[in-house]
């Protein structure tokens, strides 16, 4: 009787800590998604202010230009 007790206690508390680490999982999952959509929310925000590539290599141009000033 004391065995099959133990082995229960050991069992649910196994399985306390695997579904902790399913719901940190998911966190985890949900954050990375966020992140992902701010990112493609910026590039599109990004891509909308350049038309083509003259314009990204003229704002590279700036960029490192005036990188040096900081330096």
């Amino acid at each position: 009787m004391k065995t099959t007790e133990i082995l229960i206690s050991i069992i649910d508390r196994i399985q306390t800590v695997y579904e902790w680490f399913l719901k940190m999982f998911g966190h985890l999952v949900e954050m990375i998604k966020r992140v992902k959509e701010i990112v493609l929310d910026f590039i599109d925000f990004v891509k909308d202010l350049m038309y083509g590539k003259e314009d990204v290599q003229s704002y590279l141009k700036n960029y490192n230009e005036s990188e040096h000033f900081f330096i």
